[in-house]
């Protein structure tokens, strides 16, 4: 005999794939923030060795870059910051995720220390997120409804009354006893007129 719970996960298997597919999502936004700031330090580093080779050579007036075997060491962002980075990254999303970019480029576009490069991803997440509509809860919804709704009610009185007019004629359809033949100025006239043939 089949187990219900094995019955069960063959029945609905589709909420563990849209939990898998949004965690995905959140991940790939992540990574890929995180790839731009890699992508910006490495950016920088080789901007600021170009620049003292630069001048090295214009010093000695001799280019000794290729003799240079080795790379020198590259800077890496601490793990603790790189955790709340990453954990920062992973609430962002996949709308927000080019606003961020662009926030970050824009900020880069000044020259900054490379240790501060990643102190910049953060603070432009959390601009982005700080801007984020807020969602409201299924009270204040419920909350704004009621309101809403309270304010909707009707007050019908039972008794029916003709009001009166300035003149003393009490019904709108005996103020004009005589048919109109004419339409009122506010309404366009629509009549159709045949042409002679």
């Amino acid at each position: 005999m089949i187990g219900l719970k094995s019955l069960l996960k063959k029945a609905w298997p589709a909420t563990d794939a849209c939990k898998h597919a949004e965690q995905a999502e959140h991940l790939a936004i992540a990574d890929s923030l995180l790839a731009e700031v890699d992508y910006q330090i490495k950016e920088l580093e080789s901007m600021h060795r170009e620049q003292d080779a630069e001048r090295r050579r214009q010093e000695t007036g001799v280019d000794y870059s290729w003799l240079v075997s080795v790379m020198p060491k590259t800077y890496d962002i601490p793990q603790l910051e790189r955790l709340e980075l990453e954990e920062l990254c992973y609430k962002v999303n996949k709308v927000e995720c080019g606003k961020i970019i662009a926030l970050f480029r824009d900020a880069m576009i000044r020259e900054h220390p490379v240790n501060e490069i990643a102190r910049i991803m953060r603070s432009c997440v959390l601009q982005v997120i700080e801007h984020r509509p807020h969602e409201e809860s299924m009270m204040e919804w419920m909350a704004k409804r009621t309101m809403s709704l309270s304010n909707l009610r009707i007050r019908i009185s039972p008794r029916v009354e003709p009001t009166a007019g300035s003149d003393g004629i009490e019904d709108v359809e005996m103020q004009n006893t005589q048919h109109r033949e004419h339409r009122a100025m506010s309404v366009p006239d629509f009549s159709v007129t045949r042409l002679p043939v």
